[in-house]
């Protein structure tokens, strides 16, 4: 049952990332990306990751894809217009691309199958074990990023702001 379930989410998430990228609206794409990501977190649950679930939820479903709307809501940008397309063969080459990829990777699959975790115990979902490899051995890194994403906030309001006399 575990399985159908989990199957059933990796669909699902595929499936509206694809209609994430191939959107022309871009609200409807982000909402798309929403259903993505909580398909993505009922695959971490069945994993038994469920930290790595609810920050899947909290901070990426909540937090970031909030910033997306506020952004394209700044913005205000509209649907994009259905041109006529100036290079056909290109949709048609990289839709038998995506075909030969799909296959290879369900060969790969069924040759080698995929395997679970070890033991039910393998994985204990406990926080601690993790905070204390984040702040000991991945302090330095864990730093940068938070240095990195304070330099993106300044330049997003930089960038926001208008310029003054237009």
């Amino acid at each position: 049952m575990d399985r159908l379930i989990f199957d059933a989410a990796s669909l699902v998430a595929i499936v509206f990332a694809g209609l994430m990228v191939v959107g022309r609206d871009p609200v409807k794409s982000v909402l798309s990306l929403v259903v993505s990501f909580f398909a993505l977190a009922v695959g971490y649950v069945l994993l038994l990751a469920p930290f790595i679930a609810a920050l899947q939820v909290i901070v990426y479903a909540g937090a970031i894809l909030v910033l997306f709307l506020f952004v394209l809501m700044l913005l205000n940008v509209g649907v994009e217009s259905r041109d006529r397309d100036p290079r056909p063969i290109q949709r048609w080459v990289s839709a038998a691309a995506l075909v030969v990829f799909a296959a290879l990777l369900l060969g790969l699959l069924r040759a080698h199958g995929a395997s679970g975790p070890s033991a039910p115990g393998a994985l204990s979902g406990e926080i601690a074990p993790l905070a204390r490899l984040l702040f000991s051995r991945y302090l330095l890194p864990f730093e940068a990023l938070s240095v990195l994403l304070l330099a993106a906030l300044v330049g997003a309001f930089v960038l926001a702001q208008r310029v003054k006399g237009s």
